[in-house]
């Protein structure tokens, strides 16, 4: 693709996020405007109205944004007049999703979460954009994965800082309503810069390869999958919604789970394949 072909598509995807950003404020206004045809988690509004079912508006941080609209858990929130945060390391995507929701009540924030406060490089791909070298190399193993790698991939200097120091700055109140965390492999380093039992976000959306059969001969994906899932569990959440790659949990009120709950289960959904290979 040439340079002249590469400004021309992302001008056309800067005006395709403003109409976007009026088209969905007036569904919303309307009394219309659901999740997004791919959201990555069917169901997500009986969901939400289950087990939120007290909050008519409320707050948001979904970090590993995109582009703000597309495989958004979240965009529909926020033209409801949900607040949010996204956090999106990409500064492309970034620019997307601040016009994605310039009418909405949001805030971009232009960093990836992490770990610790740094500098990394970011594998740019579209939606499946990782920090994580293991994600990367399966990745490049996996056919409906590795065409975007050979269309898309650029490689960008990112800035990480801590998800604690992130919502501190941004004077994030403590129990707010819903976190998503959708960072294609780095989700273990996220939840090790974020104190779960400080925050105590009331339902949390997540990404998790543990039980994704295209992921399954990775052993080190694979386990640091399973010690997020399992440090949420024993911080006190239930699993509400599980599929192949995304698992929805809710904060017990007893702050701790007696048992899984009325699990949905959606393991058989390849939506991680079929969405965001697109």
């Amino acid at each position: 693709m040439s340079e002249f072909s590469r400004v021309l598509k992302r001008e056309g995807r800067k005006l395709v996020s403003l109409s976007q950003a009026v088209r969905t404020k007036c569904m919303a206004f309307l009394g219309k405007r659901g999740p997004s045809r791919t959201c990555q988690v069917p169901g997500l509004r009986r969901i939400v109205a289950t087990h939120l079912a007290t909050t008519a508006t409320g707050t948001f941080v979904e970090v590993g944004a995109y582009d703000g609209e597309r495989f958004s858990n979240t965009s529909w929130l926020a033209d409801n007049g949900w607040r949010g945060v996204y956090v999106e390391p990409s500064s492309e995507f970034s620019r997307l999703c601040r016009l994605r929701h310039c009418l909405n009540r949001v805030q971009v924030i232009n960093v990836a979460a992490g770990e610790a406060d740094g500098h990394a490089m970011l594998k740019q791909i579209g939606s499946l954009s990782t920090l994580s070298d293991e994600t990367f190399d399966e990745y490049q193993r996996i056919p409906w994965a590795r065409g975007q790698i050979e269309k898309k991939l650029e490689h960008h200097g990112i800035t990480i800082r801590r998800l604690d120091s992130i919502l501190e700055s941004l004077e994030c109140s403590v129990g707010f309503e819903l976190l998503v965390v959708d960072v294609e492999g780095f989700e273990e380093s996220v939840f090790r810069g974020f104190d779960l039992d400080r925050w105590q976000p009331r339902m949390l959306i997540v990404e998790l390869c543990d039980v994704h059969e295209d992921f399954s001969a990775n052993t080190e994906l694979v386990q640091s999958a399973q010690r997020v899932r399992a440090h949420i569990s024993n911080s006190g959440y239930m699993e509400v919604y599980r599929d192949a790659i995304n698992t929805v949990f809710v904060r017990c009120q007893s702050g701790y789970p007696s048992n899984m709950g009325d699990l949905t289960n959606g393991s058989d959904d390849t939506s991680h394949e079929r969405q965001k290979a697109a």
